[in-house]
C-alpha cells in the first residue's frame, strides 16, 4: 500500500505541469474562488458581503464551464488523428471565454440571493457538471461507465489527499503556535481549509481526466471500487427494493397512504441506483449478480415509481404544484423514461442518461415549462378555485366572505405565504396592485395566518384535588387512573368489557360482547376547548396565584368540566378526568393529549 500512494504521488507529481498547461484556465478559476473565500470570511468577518458570496457562487458556475470548455475544444480538435498543434492555447481560452461568460451572467443572476436565482443557479451547474460527463463521450464506441468510474475514483483520492495534507498542515500549526505562543487566528485553519479544497483538491482531480482521444480499458476498473459495488451496494439495493414491495403491498392492504414519505422512499433510492447502473455494466458481462442487477432493477423498479406517483398525485390534487413537488414530478417523469428505454431499446447507450438529465435539469429552471413559472400558474389556479366556491370573485377581484371555512382560510394564508417567501406577491393575479401582508384581512376579511404550526394558547395540566363524585346512582367503578403507565388496558366485570387505547385515547365499552359506546378523550376535551381558548386566537396570559389547570378565558377552571356523562342503549356512564396533560390550541386543531388518567363508572339499565 506504502508504495502504491509513493507511486500515485509521484504520477500526480510528473501530472503537475501538463495538468496546468491543460486547465491553467480552470486552476485560474479555482484560485479565484479560493480567495473570494478567504476575504469573505477575513476581512468582512463575522458579516460576510453578499456580493462575494454571490461571486462564489458564481464562480463554482465558472469552473464547470472551464472545464467544458476544454473538454469541448479537445473533443473537436482530436477528431482527427493528429492533434492541432494550437490545441491546448485555444482550448484553454474557449475555457476562459466560457467560464467568464457564465461566472458574470451567474453573478447578475444571483442579484438578492433569492430562492428562484439560486435554485436556476444550481439547476444550470447541474446542467454544467452533467455536460462535462457527455461532451467527451459523445462518439459512439466511447465507454461513459468506465469514464464515470476513472473520475470517481480520481474525486475520491484527490478529496483523500487534500485532507491527509490538511490535518497534517494544521497539526504543524496547531504545534508551532502552542510551542511559540503565536496566538494565531482560529481563521487560518478555515483558510487551509479552502486553499485543499479549493486549489489542490480540484487540481489532483485534473491530473486524472483522461486525455483528449485516450479511452478507459475495463481493466483499469479499481478492484476495491468493484467488490464495494457488486457485495455491498448492489445486495443493499435488493434488500431495500424487497423491503419497498412489502411495504407497497402493505400499503395495498390496509389503504392508507403516508402521501409525504413515499416520493422520498422511492424517488432517491431509483436515483441513485440509476447511477449505480454506470457502475455495475462494466462489471457484468464477467459478474452474474452484476449482470442480473443491470437487467432486472430498470424493470423491477416502474411499479414502485408508479405508487410513488399515486402518492404524488394526492398531494398535488389538495395543495397543487410547488417547486419542490414539481422537482419530484419531473425527476420521477425522466426515471421512468430512463427505465423504460433500458428495457425497450436495443442499443441502451448509457450516455442517454447524462444527457437527457442535463436536458431536464436545464428546462426545469428556465422557461415557461420551468418549475418557477408552473408553480405560479398552479398555487394562482388554487387560489382561484377556492374563491370561486365562496362567490368571492366580481369582476377579476376578490370580495371578501364571511363563509369561508377554517380550513380554506389556512388554505389561502399558505398560497399568499408561498408567493411572498418564494416569488412575490405581485405574481397573484387576483391581488389588487401594491398589495402587502398588512391589506390581507381588508382583502379577504380575516387576518392573515402565520405558516407555523399555532401555537398553543397554554400546557393544560389538570389533576383531581380535593374534591368528589358521587357513585351511588352507578353499580361499578373502572379505574384507569394510571393509564400513561400502559399502552392498551382491558378491564372487565359482569359482562361489561372496558378497553382503553393510550396510542388513540379511544375507549370502548361492550356488553356481553356486543358493543355498546366508543368515545374518544381527544373530542371530549375538544368539546370544552372554547371555555379554555380565547376565541380569537390571542394568547391567555398566566396568572402566578391559579393552580395548575386554573387558566380558563371566563375566569377560573371548573372541575365539572372534567366529567363527561354518555348513555347507550344498556348502560347509563360517567367519565372522570382524574388527570390530563395537553395543549390547547386558539384554532380548530383538535387538542394534543400527551397523558390521561380518568374513571369510569357504569351503571346497567337492563
Amino acid at each position: 500500500m506504502k508504495h502504491k500512494l509513493q507511486a500515485f504521488a509521484g504520477r500526480m507529481v510528473a501530472a503537475a505541469g501538463p495538468t496546468l498547461k491543460r486547465f491553467w484556465a480552470s486552476v485560474g478559476f479555482t484560485v479565484a474562488l479560493t480567495v473570494t473565500l478567504i476575504v469573505n470570511t477575513s476581512v468582512l468577518y463575522p458579516q460576510p458581503e453578499e456580493d462575494l458570496a454571490r461571486l462564489s457562487m458564481a464562480l463554482v458556475a465558472g469552473i464547470l464551464a472551464s472545464w467544458c470548455g476544454v473538454l469541448l475544444w479537445e473533443s473537436w480538435s482530436f477528431r482527427d488523428a493528429a492533434p492541432r498543434p494550437d490545441s491546448t492555447l485555444v482550448g484553454n481560452l474557449l475555457a476562459l471565454g466560457l467560464g467568464c461568460g457564465i461566472s458574470w451572467a451567474g453573478f447578475a443572476m444571483l442579484n438578492g440571493l433569492t430562492f428562484v436565482a439560486v435554485s436556476r443557479h444550481v439547476g444550470i451547474c447541474i446542467f454544467l457538471f452533467l455536460m462535462f460527463f457527455v461532451i467527451p463521450n459523445w462518439k459512439k464506441g466511447r465507454s461513459l461507465e468506465m469514464y464515470v468510474v476513472r473520475l470517481f475514483t480520481q474525486a475520491v483520492i484527490a478529496v483523500l489527499f487534500a485532507a491527509v495534507l490538511f490535518i497534517g498542515l494544521t497539526a504543524i500549526t496547531v504545534t508551532v503556535d502552542y510551542l511559540f505562543s503565536l496566538d494565531l487566528s482560529h481563521r487560518i485553519y478555515l483558510h487551509t481549509w479552502f486553499v485543499m479544497a479549493g486549489v489542490v483538491a480540484p487540481f489532483l482531480f485534473m491530473a486524472g481526466i483522461p486525455e483528449p482521444g485516450s479511452s478507459v480499458p475495463e481493466s483499469d476498473y479499481p478492484k476495491t471500487l468493484s467488490n464495494l459495488v457488486m457485495y455491498v451496494i448492489t445486495p443493499v439495493l435488493a434488500a431495500y427494493t424487497f423491503i419497498l414491495y412489502l411495504y407497497f403491498t402493505k400499503i395495498l392492504l390496509t389503504r392508507k397512504w403516508p402521501v409525504g414519505l413515499v416520493s422520498h422512499l422511492v424517488l432517491w433510492y431509483a436515483a441513485f441506483t440509476t447511477a449505480i447502473l454506470l457502475f455495475t455494466r462494466p462489471l457484468a458481462h464477467s459478474n452474474r449478480w452484476s449482470n442480473a442487477f443491470s437487467r432486472y432493477f430498470p424493470i423491477g423498479v416502474i411499479p414502485l415509481l408508479g405508487m410513488m406517483f399515486a402518492s404524488l398525485g394526492i398531494r398535488i390534487k389538495h395543495y397543487g404544484i410547488t417547486e419542490n413537488r414539481y422537482y419530484v414530478l419531473v425527476l420521477g417523469l425522466w426515471l421512468l423514461g430512463i427505465m423504460l428505454y433500458l428495457n425497450l431499446s436495443k442499443a441502451k447507450r448509457s450516455i442517454v442518461i447524462p444527457v437527457t438529465l442535463a436536458v431536464v435539469a436545464l428546462m426545469s429552471v428556465i422557461g415557461p415549462w420551468s418549475s418557477f413559472a408552473v408553480s405560479k400558474w398552479s398555487q394562482n389556479r388554487r387560489l382561484e378555485g377556492i374563491c370561486a366556491r365562496y362567490g368571492m370573485l366580481i369582476d377579476g377581484a376578490i370580495q371578501p366572505s364571511p363563509q369561508l371555512s377554517q380550513e380554506d382560510r389556512q388554505e389561502i394564508a399558505a398560497i399568499i405565504r408561498y408567493f411572498d417567501n418564494y416569488h412575490d406577491l405581485s405574481d397573484v393575479t387576483l391581488l389588487p396592485a401594491g398589495f402587502t401582508l398588512a391589506d390581507f384581512e381588508e382583502v379577504f376579511g380575516f387576518p392573515y395566518m402565520s405558516a407555523d404550526i399555532p401555537s398553543p394558547v397554554h400546557w393544560f395540566f389538570y389533576e383531581a384535588q380535593n374534591w368528589s363524585v358521587n357513585i351511588s346512582e352507578f353499580d361499578y367503578l373502572f379505574d384507569f387512573t394510571r393509564t400513561y403507565y400502559e399502552d392498551a388496558l382491558l378491564l372487565l366485570e359482569d359482562g361489561i368489557t372496558v378497553a382503553y387505547d393510550d396510542e388513540d385515547k379511544r375507549i370502548s365499552v361492550t356488553l356481553n360482547g356486543i358493543p355498546e359506546w366508543e368515545g374518544s378523550i381527544t373530542d371530549l376535551m375538544a368539546s370544552i376547548q372554547d371555555k379554555y381558548v380565547v376565541s380569537d386566537g390571542q394568547r391567555l396570559e398566566p396568572n402566578e396565584n391559579l393552580k395548575p389547570g386554573d387558566r380558563a378565558a371566563d375566569g377560573t377552571f371548573k372541575p365539572e368540566d372534567m366529567v363527561f356523562e354518555v348513555q347507550s342503549p344498556n348502560l347509563r356512564m360517567k367519565l372522570v378526568i382524574d388527570n390530563i396533560r395537553c395543549e390547547f390550541y386558539p384554532d380548530s386543531r383538535e387538542p394534543e393529549i400527551y397523558y390521561v388518567g380518568f374513571l369510569l363508572l357504569v351503571k346497567r339499565l337492563v
